[in-house]
Formats: C-alpha cells, sequence, structure tokens
C-alpha cells in the first residue's frame, strides 16, 4: 500500500484558472475618448484580475462595418480566444440604419453567435448607451432591437440607456459627444464588473 504525500495531492498542484473575456463592440471598446490603458475594457479586467482580448472597431455596429467589418465578422475570431465569456457592446452606430434591418441584423449576428460560441459559453450582450449627441429616442429603438434580439438568443441583456451607466447632462464624463472619457469610462467600468462577474457565475 503507498501513500500520497500532500505536497503531490491534485488539489495542491492544481493551479487557479484566471478566467479570459473577449470584448467585441465599437470605438467604446477601442478605448476612444480615453488615455492610453484607461478604457472601459482593460478596466474591467484588472478589477477583475482575468485575461482579456478587444475586438473593437471603431464605426462598427451590427449593420455598420467601421473601419473594418461588422460584429458578425468578428465572432469566429472571438470564439477562437476560448474566452469564459464573451461581451458585445454597441450599437451606437447603427443609429441612421433602418429599423428594420437592424432588428434583422442583430437577430442573425446574435444567432449566429450562440450557434458558433455553444450553450456552454458565458455571453453578456451591452446595448447602446445614451450620449450628448444622439436621440433619446434613437437609443431606445436600438436597444429595443438588440434586446430582442438577445432575448431570442438566450444571452443576457443590460440596457445601460436606462440604467444611466453614462448622464449625457453631465459633462465632466464626455470626452466629446459620442464618447466617454476616463471618468466616464471608468464609469462603465464600476457598473459592468459585478455583471460579468455574475455572468460567469451563471
Amino acid at each position: 500500500m503507498t501513500s500520497t504525500s500532500p505536497s503531490a495531492s491534485p488539489s495542491s498542484t492544481e493551479r487557479p484558472v484566471t478566467p479570459e473575456v473577449v470584448f467585441l463592440g465599437d470605438s467604446w471598446t477601442v478605448g476612444v475618448g480615453a488615455t492610453a490603458g484607461q478604457g472601459y475594457a482593460p478596466l474591467v479586467a484588472e478589477q477583475l484580475g482575468w485575461e482579456y482580448e478587444e475586438l473593437g472597431v471603431s464605426g462598427s455596429g451590427y449593420l455598420s462595418p467601421g473601419a473594418a467589418a461588422p460584429y458578425a465578422d468578428r465572432i469566429d475570431a472571438a470564439v477562437a480566444v476560448d474566452p469564459d465569456l464573451i461581451v458585445v457592446q454597441g450599437s451606437l452606430n447603427d443609429s441612421r440604419s433602418d429599423p428594420g434591418q437592424l432588428d434583422r441584423a442583430a437577430a442573425d449576428t446574435l444567432a449566429r453567435l450562440q450557434a458558433t460560441a455553444g450553450d456552454g459559453r458565458a455571453v453578456l450582450v451591452i446595448g447602446a448607451p445614451d450620449t450628448p449627441g444622439t436621440d433619446p429616442a434613437v437609443i431606445e429603438r436600438i436597444n429595443a432591437a438588440i434586446a430582442a434580439a438577445a432575448g431570442a438568443a438566450g444571452f443576457a441583456f443590460v440596457n445601460p440607456a436606462q440604467e444611466n451607466w453614462t448622464d449625457p447632462a453631465d459633462p465632466a464624463i464626455w470626452a466629446d459627444p459620442l464618447h466617454p472619457n476616463d471618468a466616464g469610462h471608468r464609469l462603465l467600468a464600476e457598473a459592468l464588473v459585478p455583471l460579468l462577474q455574475a455572468a460567469l457565475d451563471g
């Protein structure tokens, strides 16, 4: 009969797993408006102690390709990272889109993400925030489309405009009419940290 020393037991030799999150979004995910390293994505990862990958493209959305490609074209890259959680953020850049086309694009994109990511991966969908430069009625319409698409895909959805994460009437948090500054990105990170933790905890 042999004995196993405590130092050789699986529980003592296993290393803690560090969660990884992928942020797929627009210029807010890129960190536009903040100084280097002070965008919401790195701030969230730092506060949680997680690894992160940023797949933001300025000007992009569910329909708008922006500087490169719409959200759907980055799904494979997001899943290829094999993250524990995927966050989809936006879509202010679809504010001038035809509502019917946005409904279809959001539904198709999130359905594709669900099929590609599989049932075992957490996904959190973040809608469009209020900004000083966007009509609140337009934001409401965008978020209605995204909420419906997220619900159909079985994803958790949060409406940052409804939650007033970034008050459009507060000049202290805006770098310009469409982008938060360092203080605004900090507010976004503070709001997201508990949501990401809850999403991963299931």
